[in-house]
Parts: structure tokens; sequence; C-alpha cells
């Protein structure tokens, strides 16, 4: 058999893009000196998707099924298939699922390491059986939202180790990053790169400087980062299935409503439920055949067998979809529901144009000075997404080599390649943080200690608060320590509470043994240590000559 020329006590490294909608994995061959992509099940873009059943031969056992068997069962099977679970992660509700009139609760990071176990199975008995390789996957590089939290990145990295993956071989990679290394292969010239990442769940802008050094690999400096967590193809899907609901509507004279369940309109919540994942499968069908053609047609025949056969059958355009407003809601929360409201697809695309413009205005960069703008993500192919970028910087998208769904994947599998062997010639990143750090203090104010865009240094970042903390009382042996991230597009320096909103409060611990003292007499320093998977520490430590100290690693809290 062959190997990859590794150090084997190391093992395998997978690059890994776990995304809302599709997940992809890519490996670096060593061999050729370049990355591929694996197929899962035969396909190079994997359906984030898993369906449980009931195991015939072993009572009270769940077996689960994953990827687009998953998704095509979801038909028949809604109530027992979970997909997007990506955008549930960091989320402390548990998911439901009811298989056989029985209730089962899931966390969605045990969703999440099913998944990528699921996966990292597959990927091995590809590289074994068809590229003839020894050895198996035991690390990782997982790509996420540059604008995701640190409880969400955390979560990831938890379920990664829950999938078999060994803790100290998990890495995390902004997914811009990741993208980027898919454009510098190919890079000649110093540039400033946009990469406009739009997937299913989330939006993120990130501007990069790219060094094109001769004779040298590239260097990659992460600029700024913008994006939306709230903000994915599946909105756009959304707004599809909302005029198939207008026609439904129509057709049923506004007399049974498939959202709600509890409503006695004739029709069981099984076939209500069977009927909006079909909506749903139509709709993302519709949204991709639209950035082809200039107009698509749906039928959905029958969409309903009870009380009656209800067909649907439309013909939607490209202009009247991109146009049609949000009006009900559908499968989401109300809150979701009201960040839609009144938008149709060009809103949506304006939205994340506006973060394109936060990104623009960190940089200190005009559109003008932007080289190249890379597009990564599979709702970054719509027509209306290139309208608007061709309108903002006069010039086209980047046309890459590889698909904008295969590049984040890809980039994650250079990653590994520049982690385990550093010897070995390949772009150089340079990370930075993306969200503001830091405590709350008296009177609820938020003390800003890790800026937003600070260089992480390869061996991490260290800040020191700018102010001691003091006791508020009298004699008191004891203080809190609470951390917060500030989430909020508003970049500007003022006074801000930990109360407003995209304030995520991380965690908290309390520092204890402080000596008695007089109110103001003891002081506590505290430090902020971010790595370059941008996970956080905190140190608390009395300055007084007794002093204790507290470490707070985030991660373990959750």
């Amino acid at each position: 058999m062959g190997t990859l020329k590794l150090e084997f006590e190391k093992g395998l490294f997978l690059g890994i893009d776990f995304g809302t909608t599709n997940t992809v994995v890519s490996v670096y061959d060593y061999d050729a000196g370049s990355v591929y992509t694996i197929p899962i099940d035969g396909q190079l873009i994997f359906p984030t998707a898993v369906q449980f059943e009931m195991d015939m031969e072993v009572p009270g056992k769940l077996n689960s099924i994953f990827g687009i068997q998953a998704k095509e069962s979801a038909i028949i099977y809604p109530e027992s298939t979970i997909l997007s679970v990506k955008r549930l992660l960091g989320k402390d509700q548990p998911i439901q699922v009811v298989i056989e009139e029985t209730t089962y609760d899931f966390k969605p990071e045990d969703i999440v390491a099913q998944i990528l176990s699921f996966i990292k199975i597959k990927a091995n008995d590809y590289i074994h059986e068809e590229k003839h390789v020894s050895g198996e996957f035991s690390g990782c590089v997982i790509t996420v939202p540059a604008n995701s939290t640190d409880k969400q990145k955390n979560k990831m990295r938890y379920a990664a180790m829950i999938a078999g993956f060994m803790e100290e071989s998990i890495f995390l990679r902004l997914e811009p990053a990741a993208a980027a290394i898919s454009y510098a292969q190919i890079a000649t010239k110093n540039s400033h790169v946009l990469v406009y990442d739009f997937g299913g769940g989330t939006f993120d802008a990130c501007l990069l400087n790219l060094k094109a050094i001769q004779d040298e690999e590239p260097e990659i400096s992460i600029t700024s980062t913008h994006g939306d967590n709230h903000l994915g193809g599946d909105d756009l899907d959304r707004l599809m299935m909302d005029m198939v609901y207008d026609a439904f509507l129509e057709t049923t004279g506004h007399n049974i409503d498939l959202f709600d369940l509890s409503k006695d309109d004739g029709v069981s919540n099984q076939q209500k439920k069977m009927a909006l994942v079909r909506m749903k499968q139509v709709a993302n069908h519709a949204k991709e055949q639209l950035s082809k053609t200039t107009s698509t047609k749906i039928v959905l025949a029958p969409l309903l067998q009870e009380p009656e056969m209800i067909n649907i059958s439309l013909e939607i355009s490209r202009e009247a979809y991109y146009n049609h407003k949000r009006k009900h809601m559908l499968d989401e929360s109300l809150e979701d529901f009201k960040q839609m409201q009144g938008f149709s697809v060009k809103d949506l695309v304006a939205r994340t144009m506006a973060c394109v413009d936060g990104c623009l205005e960190a940089a200190g960069l005009m559109p003008s000075e932007v080289d190249e703008v890379f597009l990564v993500g599979g709702s970054s192919a719509i027509v209306e997404v290139i309208d608007q970028i061709r309108n903002k910087f006069e010039k086209e998208p980047y046309k890459a080599m590889i698909s904008p769904a295969l590049s984040i994947s890809q980039g994650a599998a250079y990653y590994c390649n520049m982690i385990m062997l550093p010897s070995i010639k390949g772009p150089k990143v340079f990370e930075k943080t993306v969200h503001p750090l830091g405590l709350e203090i008296a009177g609820r104010r938020f003390m800003e200690i890790i800026e937003a865009n600070m260089p992480i240094p390869e061996e991490g970042l260290e800040i020191e608060g700018d102010e001691l903390l003091y006791t508020n009382h009298d004699d008191i042996t004891g203080m809190a320590i609470v951390v917060y991230e500030d989430t909020s597009v508003d970049s500007g320096k003022r006074l801000k509470f930990v109360t407003e909103k995209g304030m995520k409060r991380l965690g908290a611990t309390t520092l204890k043994g402080i000596p008695k003292a007089p109110k103001g007499e003891e002081k506590v320093k505290v430090v902020f240590k971010v790595n370059r998977n941008h996970l956080l520490t905190v140190v608390a430590t009395s300055t007084s000559t007794t002093g204790v100290e507290t470490i707070l690693a985030v991660d373990q809290l959750y």
C-alpha cells in the first residue's frame, strides 16, 4: 500500500467544510502536491442531513441514515429527519425527533458529531480502497464562519472529538481564509481580495491582503471580516417557498394552514410535515434553476391528498422571484421570521452588500481598490449576487477553476498540509480576531480587552486588560469574572453595556480567596488569550502579595 509520506504517528488530516446544507471533505495529496475532494457515497457535495429509525433487531436502539438518502427520506419521515443542524449549533435547546410516537431529544453538537463520524469512516474507506493509502484520519481542519461565536466554535470542536478525531489534532480555521488559499495558488501579484461567502446558513465577507513574493509562497493576511449568522441560502429557499405557499392558499381558499399543527382543518400533521419537506425541496431546486434560466416551473402533484387532492403548478420568473417580499411565517421561529418579513431576494443580497461595506470600512478601502472578488458558497451563484457585485466593484467576480462549493474544503486541506508539515511550501495565512472580547464591569458595562481585527501570532494572542478590577465592597473575598463577546455590527468606540443586542455571554467564574480589605484596595488583573483556533482562555489574578488566580477556559463551560 502507498502512504501519504507523513510521520505515521501523526496520522492523516482531513479538510472539512461542514455546511448548513452540504458538507465537503478534501485531502492533501503529497505525491501530486495538490488537493482532491473525497466523494462520500459517490458525491463530492454531501447533504448535511441525518434521519433516525428504529433498529428492527434491537429494541430501543436507533439507527442513523446520512446524506442524500436522509434528505430524500425527509419527504416520508419529516419528524425523524434533521436538516440544517449547523444553524442550531451553539443553541441550548434540544432538537426533537419523533419515531413511532416516541420523542427523542438530541443536542445539536451530538448530531454534528454523528455526521462527522460517518464522513470520517467513509473518507477512510475511500483512501484505502480507491487511493491505496494506508493510515486513518485522526486529525482534521474544520472551517467555521468568520462571524461565528466562540460558543459555536467550541461546540464544533467538541463534536469533532466525539466523532473520533484526536483532541490535539483538531483545528478550526475561518471559511473565507480557507477559500482564499484556493485563489492564492494562482496569484501572481499583490492584491486586495474580497471573499464573498454566501452559504446555506450564514454570510461572511472577508477582505484579504495577498502578497505574491517572488520565488516564495504567497502570504495571506486577513484585513477585516464582517458577516451575518442569520442570513443564508435557506432564507432564499424560504422566499421561494413563500411564493409556492401563496399559490397553495389561493388554491385552497385559505382554509388550510400547513404550518399550524394545532389547527383542525382536515389535514393530519403527518401530511402537513410531508408537504413542508416537499415544498422545501422543490423551492431549493427552483432557486438553483433560476440561476441558469429566466423562468422555471414548479409542480407538486399532489401536494396533499386529504381532505381532497390538492395539486400546485406554477411558472415563476427570475424577476418575480427576486422581487417577491416575504409574507408568511413558515418553518421558523417568530424571531427568525421577523428578520425576514417584507424582504425580497434583492433586499437580502443588499444586506450582504451592507456587510461588504462594513468590511471595506474596517479595512479602510474603497471598492475600486479591491482587485478581485472571490465567490464562495452555493448561494453566491445566483444572478442577483453577481449583478450587485458587478455594480459595486465595476468588475466581474473572479471565475474559479473549481466550484465555489468545493473551494473552502480544498483550502482546509491545504491548511492540513501547512499544520502537519510547516517546512513544506504553501501559502502562509496570518489570522486576526473577528469580534471584540471583554468583561462585564460595574453598571453592567462592557470593558473591551481584545479588539476586532487584531493579528493572532503563531503562538497565540495574549492581552492584559488596560484597567485593573477593584473590589466594590469592604472585606469581600470573591469576585465574579464574566466574559462577553460583542458580535454586533457596531464597531465604534463608545460606552457599551452587556445588555445590548449582539452581546453574547460566553461564561463566568469566581476568583476566590481575595484577602479581606477595605473597598477598592484589592485589585485584580485579567489576561485574555486567543489561540490560532480562535478559542479563548481568560486568566484573572489578584495582585496582592497573597494573590490567587483563576483560569477560565471558555471552551470547557458549555
